[in-house]
């Protein structure tokens, strides 16, 4: 008896389209998910003096590449301003100081953040990218005004 030639070739694009899904997940599984870190909280005085203070809140993610991790900040930073007319934003210095496990690399990245009064939070700069080199790495976040203790996150290699 003689095969139709629709299941010969349904046959051969089944098991290759199984074999591509199959490679496909061979090769994405030792890829390590990237890290997200829970929000910690800096609260701190700001660089103008109008500004007074407020907070600065930190998040880390493992970056888009083995060799970097990228902070998030959302700044709140308060002033009496808010019931006149000045019209200046208020901002802070921050630090990352870094730690690379593997390497022993070290680092500081420095940015600065600003808030507006009629904006909210994060009107300037509220991401920063930090090159650490590839592995596991401890990052310490600061400002340079008076502040709470700093956060510090642990960010596993990728």
């Amino acid at each position: 008896m003689k095969k139709h030639p629709i299941s010969t070739r349904a046959v051969v694009v089944t098991g290759a389209l199984t074999a591509v899904v199959t490679a496909g997940g061979t090769v994405n599984a030792g890829a390590q998910p990237m890290y997200f870190s829970p929000e910690q909280r800096i609260h701190t005085l700001a660089e103008v003096p109008q500004c007074l203070a407020g907070t600065v809140d930190v998040r880390v993610t493992s970056g888009y590449t083995p060799d970097e991790i990228h902070a998030d900040f959302t700044t709140h930073l308060y002033s009496p301003a808010w019931v006149g007319l000045a019209d200046y934003e208020c901002y802070v210095t921050m630090y990352a100081d870094w730690h690379n496990h593997d390497t022993g690399a070290r680092g500081t990245a420095e940015h600065r953040v600003a808030s507006w009064r009629f904006q909210g939070p994060n009107v300037t700069n509220p991401y920063l990218d930090i090159d650490t080199g590839a592995g596991p790495v401890t990052v310490t976040f600061r400002t340079n005004t008076p502040h709470t203790p700093s956060p510090t996150f642990e960010v596993p290699a990728r």
